[in-house]
C-alpha cells in the first residue's frame, strides 16, 4: 500500500511538472521561430478570444450582474442593522473585484474552454494530424499551444474588467430597485473603495487562472494517444485538475495579500 501510494505520488508530481513546461515550450517554440507564421498565430488567439470571451459575454455579465446584486444585498442587508455601514462599500468592492470574480472567471473558463481545447487537441492527436504537422516541421508548441494559452489569459483578464463593472454598476442599480439596498449606499461609495492594489490583485489572479487552465487543457489534450475513448477521460482529468489548481492558487495569493496588507 505504501509503495502504490509513493508510485501515484511520483506520477502526480511529474505530471505537475510536465504540465508548467508547457508555457515554457510555447514561449521556446515562438523564440525559435522568430515570429513566422505570426498573423496565423494572431489569427489563433483571436479566434480564441472570441470563443472564449466575446461569444459568451452577455451570459458573463448577467452572471456578473446577479452576483454582484446579492452581494450588494446581502452585505447591506447584514451588516448595516449591525453598525457596520461605513465598510459596506468596502466590502463589496473588495469580495466581487478581488475574491469572487477571478475564481468565477475561472470556473467558466474551464468548463467551457478548457475542454473545449484538450478535446479539439485530442483530436487532432488521435487522427495524427498533430503528427502530419511535426513531419512537416511545424512547431507545435508555437502554432497550437501558445495562441491558446494566450487567448485564454487575455480572455480572463478582459472578462475581469467587464464582469467588474457589470457586477458593481448592475449589482448596485438592481438592488436599489428592488428596495434591498439602503439609500444611504451610494455607487461613488462602492468605486471609491477600489483601489489599485485591489484591481491588480484581480488582474494578477486572472492572468494566473487563465494560464493555468490553458496550460493544464492543453497537456492533457496533447497527452492523448491513439483512441477516441481517452479523449472524455482527458477532458475530466483537465477539468478536475483545473479546478483545483486554480482554487488552490486563489487561496494561497488571497492569504498572501491578505498578510502583506496587515
Amino acid at each position: 500500500m505504501i509503495g502504490e501510494l509513493g508510485r501515484w505520488g511520483l506520477f502526480q508530481v511529474r505530471e505537475l511538472l510536465a504540465t508548467y513546461l508547457v508555457p515554457y515550450a510555447a514561449l521556446k517554440g515562438a523564440w525559435l521561430e522568430r515570429g513566422r507564421g505570426g498573423r496565423l498565430v494572431v489569427r489563433s488567439v483571436a479566434l480564441q478570444i472570441y470563443y472564449s470571451a466575446v461569444e459568451p459575454l452577455p451570459v458573463f455579465l448577467l452572471i456578473g450582474v446577479s452576483l454582484g446584486f446579492f452581494v450588494v444585498a446581502a452585505a447591506d442587508g447584514l451588516m448595516r442593522p449591525n453598525g457596520l455601514a461605513p465598510h459596506v462599500p468596502t466590502v463589496v468592492a473588495q469580495s466581487i473585484v478581488r475574491e469572487l470574480l477571478p475564481i468565477t472567471i475561472a470556473v467558466i473558463l474551464t468548463g467551457r474552454s478548457g475542454t473545449a481545447i484538450s478535446t479539439e487537441l485530442g483530436y487532432m492527436r488521435v487522427t495524427q494530424e498533430i503528427e502530419a504537422l511535426e513531419v512537416a516541421g511545424v512547431n507545435v508548441d508555437y502554432f497550437l499551444v501558445l495562441p491558446r494559452m494566450v487567448g485564454l489569459i487575455l480572455s480572463s483578464l478582459g472578462l475581469t474588467v467587464c464582469m467588474g463593472a457589470s457586477a458593481l454598476l448592475g449589482g448596485y442599480f438592481v438592488a436599489q430597485g428592488l428596495n434591498l439596498a439602503s439609500v444611504g449606499l451610494q455607487l461613488t461609495q462602492i468605486l471609491g473603495a477600489l483601489t489599485p492594489a485591489t484591481v491588480g490583485l484581480a488582474l494578477l489572479k486572472s492572468g494566473i487562472f487563465g494560464l493555468t487552465i490553458g496550460s493544464i487543457s492543453c497537456f492533457h489534450g496533447m497527452a492523448v494517444e491513439r483512441h477516441f475513448a481517452e479523449i472524455p477521460r482527458a477532458n475530466v482529468r483537465s477539468s478536475a485538475r483545473s479546478f483545483f489548481g486554480c482554487f488552490v492558487l486563489n487561496a494561497v495569493i488571497s492569504v498572501y495579500a491578505l498578510s502583506q496588507w496587515r
